[in-house]
């Protein structure tokens, strides 16, 4: 082994301890045996480090931080990451399984169809793609428990009105709302491609049911994808996110939990869980 290769696997030794005393240091802080409570998220200067530089990138940041739990801001940091990684996978607007339809014998289309876009996806600068990822999940926060409209949509409405505020282009913005509003919509999603399919292929990925990207299309590459692994840590996340869905929209009495969670959505797949399972502690049966 050469003093290069052996410098090399000194520094990987001594960045690992470093994640793993700064991963103990969150967890411990954020009490990883129980709820992690409002506010309790911190941020280690290398996870500032991949985040874009913009003035609503620091207003979205700093409202993630104030209004969710640790366990909801770590998940939407790392669905930032992810779906940053998968707009570099997916580079073009149009997904690389558009052409199954037309491939299809019983579908009808032909080959100049192309039924799976119906919108041109703008590409999306890193600081939209930030305000979409770091507040889709905004709308479960107690500020917004009188507000009867699914979490998701209450998301999309508060980001849609950061970035506005900032000027930031109306396609753009109708893009960032349609990705936030849609990412719990499966079959729907993957579809549109550009920022909408990034943000539902990173949810999927965080919660394990779409391959993690790349690491090296993370950004900050094996870096970036460490820093996901050890500075951001998963606690009580498909939990705290489950109860906090279904508690706002019990909240709202009978009739209007109905447009919080109206049926065949995914907030009243949980709402229904709850209820055939009201003594179970765990995380929601229909996550």
């Amino acid at each position: 082994m050469s003093v290069g290769d052996i410098g090399a696997r000194m520094e990987t030794v001594v960045q690992k301890q470093q994640y793993n005393t700064e991963s103990t240091r969150i967890m411990c802080k954020s009490s990883h045996h129980g709820p992690t409570g409002v506010g309790t998220g911190t941020l280690p200067a290398a996870v500032r480090t991949l985040l874009p530089s913009h003035p609503a990138c620091t207003e979205a940041l700093a409202l993630a931080k104030s209004s969710l739990p640790a366990s909801i801001l770590y998940h939407s940091l790392r669905v930032y990451l992810y779906a940053q990684a998968f707009m570099s996978t997916y580079a073009k607007t149009q997904p690389d399984d558009a052409t199954w339809a037309k491939e299809s014998p019983c579908s009808g289309a032909t080959s100049s169809d192309n039924p799976t876009l119906p919108h041109i996806a703008p590409p999306a600068p890193p600081y939209v793609l930030f305000v979409a990822c770091i507040l889709h999940d905004i709308g479960v926060a107690k500020d917004y428990d009188t507000v009867p409209d699914r979490f998701e949509v209450v998301s999309a409405d508060v980001a849609a009105g950061m970035l506005r505020k900032h000027d930031v282009a109306e396609p753009l913005v109708s893009d960032a709302w349609l990705a936030m509003s849609l990412h719990t919509s499966p079959g729907i999603a993957e579809r549109l491609g550009g920022m909408v399919r990034a943000l539902r292929l990173a949810v999927r990925a965080d919660f394990g049911s779409f391959p993690q990207p790349d690491a090296q299309k993370i950004p900050g590459g094996q870096e970036g994808f460490n820093i996901i692994r050890w500075q951001l840590p998963r606690l009580e996340i498909e939990k705290e996110l489950g109860d906090a869905v279904v508690s706002q929209a019990l909240a709202m009495g009978e009739w209007k939990h109905s447009q919080k969670a109206p049926k065949a959505s995914w907030p009243g797949d949980l709402v229904r869980g709850k209820r055939q399972n009201p003594e179970w502690d765990g995380v929601n049966k229909e996550f």
